[in-house]
């Protein structure tokens, strides 16, 4: 996942009535200020309509990409700070109506924008302040620290919502991770949650963008990495502990994903030590 590239960083303060039509992907800061704002997709859908005289304003951060048209009004107490962008990470998937974050191949739904409480609130502001300055100071360190901070702005939407935590989905995920050793079948896992197979296998693939089984090779080759980089241990004993049969199976995987023989990655990741 590469970097997004800042177009422009800065801050709205002043009054203004408008419609647009987005040409950039942008990640916003909105404060205050705001009085309408009417939100369509690229498809036409209607995704949000605020009007201040029927709800409370609450101070939100939101990600929006090409496509999108906005109609919009803001009076003269406006704070609204937008970094907008030359990245292709983000996108939006008109069919499913939901934000996409492209990461290693691996789409990850996010939502549109995020309501704030107003220590985050505050805290953002300042992290959308040093962003501003490090960036409009046009010295190539500070604009690529910029960039860096804006990368880690998106660590927010990928919290996971409250609702989300201890459902079937989340305790099977969590099962699979307790599971270190690979000692049970995901069916076994299942079963001992009481759960059909399949109907939690698409719901794990629905929210992680990943089969069960696809997870835990992304699991076993993120643990099999680690012991060859951090431990003295053999390839039979790390076939062991990731609960492959022997040192074929555990070679048939690496050769697979990375084009190597466990001992050339071995070698090399313990020569970095």
């Amino acid at each position: 996942m590469k970097l997004p590239k800042i177009i422009n960083a800065g801050v709205y303060r002043h009054a203004q009535k408008a419609r647009q039509i987005v040409e950039h992907p942008w990640i916003a800061l909105s404060l205050r200020g705001q009085i309408r704002r009417i939100e369509y997709d690229p498809a036409g859908r209607l995704l949000e309509n605020f009007d201040v005289e029927r709800e409370s304003f609450v101070p939100y951060l939101s990600v929006c990409v090409p496509g999108f048209v906005l109609d919009f009004e803001y009076g003269k107490d406006r704070e609204n700070y937008v970094i907008i962008l030359d990245w292709d990470g983000l996108r939006y998937d008109c069919g499913h109506a939901e934000f996409l974050l492209n990461y290693d191949g691996v789409e990850l739904k996010i939502p549109g924008n995020i309501a704030l409480a107003p220590p985050e609130a505050a805290f953002l502001r300042r992290r959308f302040e040093e962003i501003m300055e490090l960036y409009n100071s046009a010295i190539p360190g500070n604009q690529l620290a910029a960039e860096i901070m804006t990368h880690e702005l998106f660590l927010r939407f990928l919290r996971k919502p409250v609702e989300e935590r201890d459902d079937a989905v989340e305790l099977f995920r969590k099962r699979l991770d307790n599971d270190e050793h690979y000692e049970k079948s995901i069916l076994r896992h299942c079963r001992e949650l009481g759960e059909n197979r399949d109907l939690l296998r698409q719901r794990f693939a629905e929210r992680y963008k990943m089969t069960p089984r696809e997870y835990r090779i992304r699991k076993r080759l993120v643990r099999i990495l680690y012991l060859f980089t951090y431990s003295d241990l053999s390839l039979k004993e790390i076939a062991d502990d990731v609960g492959m049969k022997n040192v074929t199976h555990l070679n048939a995987l690496i050769r697979k994903h990375y084009g190597k023989t466990p001992r050339q990655l071995c070698l090399e990741y313990r020569s970095a030590r």
